[in-house]
């Protein structure tokens, strides 16, 4: 994550529908924001007829005649134009092949690139789990990856804002490591920066107790150590923010207590921050972040963009 501050290219893969394109706004705002190139990225399978207008004629797309050449301008002049229009720079691109591995060839291409997906393609709005390019992406792409929910065309927003900025951490040093991009965003957006924690109390699981019950010791020493947990949290997302002080970030602190998952994806729906930035990795490992129960659901659920950033082992970052 060392060459955040220094995003070379922002890119988009599509896959000719609208809800694919919903990505393009937040494209052009991270643009905009590091002076970046846009990457429009298409990826075409094997074996399949597509009619090149200028040569009027069908042209057999396949790995010994792939004309990729001809097609660049071709399928992705709309997009090209719309981009050029609003002055951001812009690269077709387009590949022959599966698209989960294409994505990730072509944001590895340099470290300094991000990726900018929707949530859902050509599998529409009602499905309730990351299709399986977006699902492949941001388990293996080596660099941060926003995934932003799709729209059709006339429920698009013509541009996009961060102007408050939401960062869950779980105490870890891996959590923290969503910090670097998001306070670079903060800075060149001139956004709020949120910390939010959640203590893991569970207080809406405790059993609906008669009141005689509710001042006895064990209930009492339950209840001590969930406040406990709370004050814990508040101690430590204030240690981060007096940190990001020193450095002239200003930022807010928020305490949840639940559920993280549940607790996340409420705060998200509730305050509707213009992006969540955290981890692909937490306390736990991959298993407790990643596609565990905490990420998943702001991925899948939450109407709010996520930026998916990569950890590192401390000694590799």
């Amino acid at each position: 994550m060392a060459g955040f501050s220094n995003v070379s290219a922002v890119v988009v893969p599509l896959d000719g529908s609208e809800l694919a394109e919903s990505a393009l706004p937040y494209a052009v705002e991270l643009a905009r924001l590091f002076g970046a190139r846009v990457v429009l990225l298409r990826v075409l399978e094997e074996m399949r007829p597509l009619y090149d207008a200028r040569r009027h004629e069908v042209v057999w797309l396949d790995p010994a005649n792939p004309h990729l050449h001809l097609l660049s301008p071709e399928l992705l002049k709309p997009e090209v134009d719309r981009l050029t229009a609003a002055g951001i720079a812009v690269e077709p691109v387009v590949r022959l092949g599966d698209p989960r591995v294409e994505i990730i060839r072509e944001a590895a291409e340099q470290p300094d690139r991000l990726v900018v997906l929707a949530s859902h393609g050509r599998g529409g709005l009602g499905r309730v789990v990351l299709g399986s390019t977006a699902t492949r992406v941001l388990q293996l792409a080596p660099v941060p990856v926003l995934v932003v929910r799709a729209r059709g065309r006339a429920d698009q927003p013509d541009g996009i804002r961060f102007g408050r900025i939401v960062v869950p951490l779980d105490g870890s040093s891996l959590g923290e490591q969503a910090l670097l991009p998001a306070v670079e965003l903060t800075r060149r957006s001139a956004a709020t920066l949120e910390l939010v924690r959640v203590a893991e109390t569970y207080r809406d699981e405790l059993p609906d107790l008669p009141p005689s019950m509710l001042t006895s010791p064990s209930y009492r020493d339950i209840v001590a150590q969930f406040a406990a947990l709370e004050r814990e949290a508040g101690a430590y997302l204030d240690g981060i923010a007096d940190r990001l002080a020193a450095d002239e970030v200003a930022a807010t602190t928020e305490v949840l207590s639940g559920d993280p998952a549940r607790q996340l994806l409420a705060y998200a729906e509730r305050e509707s921050p213009d992006l969540v930035v955290m981890t692909s990795h937490g306390r736990g490992g991959l298993a407790r972040w990643f596609f565990g129960s905490v990420t998943d659901k702001l991925l899948t659920a939450s109407r709010v963009p996520v930026l998916i950033v990569r950890t590192h082992e401390p000694d590799q970052a």
